[in-house]
């Protein structure tokens, strides 16, 4: 059983992670879609995680980093929100899996997929075939314009994130004045 995740060792956590699946910080940036600065001052220990940044961490790292890195954006939010409010900065492990097992997060069933195809298929006047046909040739024609403005904005939006130096409190916290990394007050010189 996994001891439970708070404030100090949610880095060692993240870094042990890191290490076992040879991620380097870009990995976990653009998977978690925070910046590298970010990730490296948390690994440093020179500003806390927030409760956000440790269900995220703690979600890829219940899942693992294939399948944490191909949940989209809502996805991530569904189970952050199903784990809910982190008490006292302490994160248990059973929660995150009772959060990601509530989500049933999968796709359809065959049954699903095949009826879902002849009934795309019969508005063309055909069965399941036509259906392929019909829906293999929507995202083609509709992708074709789209898809080099997309990914065009999604890579300057992306490479901008990654690459920010500002402490995004979405994602950490920094430690008050006079506080050392422990959170202890430091005496004054």
């Amino acid at each position: 059983m996994k001891e439970e995740m708070n404030r100090d060792n949610c880095r060692l956590f993240l870094a042990a992670f890191m290490e076992e699946n040879n991620l380097s910080v870009r990995d976990i940036a653009d998977a978690v879609e925070c910046s590298e600065a970010t990730i490296n001052r948390i690994l440093a220990n020179k500003t806390h995680p927030s409760d956000e940044f440790m269900k995220q961490t703690g979600i890829m790292i219940e899942i693992g980093f294939q399948k944490y890195s191909h949940l989209s954006q809502s996805e991530k939010e569904q189970i952050s929100e199903v784990i809910g409010t982190i008490g006292g900065g302490i994160l248990g492990f059973g929660s995150i899996s009772a959060a990601i097992s509530t989500m049933g997060i999968g796709g359809l069933s065959a049954a699903g997929i095949t009826s879902g195809l002849a009934a795309i298929g019969a508005l063309v006047g055909g069965g399941m075939v036509a259906g392929v046909t019909v829906a293999a040739a929507i995202p083609i024609a509709a992708g074709a314009a789209g898809y080099a403005i997309i990914k065009a904005v999604k890579f300057f939006v992306t490479k901008a994130v990654l690459d920010s130096e500002e402490i995004d409190l979405k994602w950490e916290v920094p430690f008050r004045p006079g506080e050392d990394e422990a959170g202890a007050t430091v005496p004054s010189a």
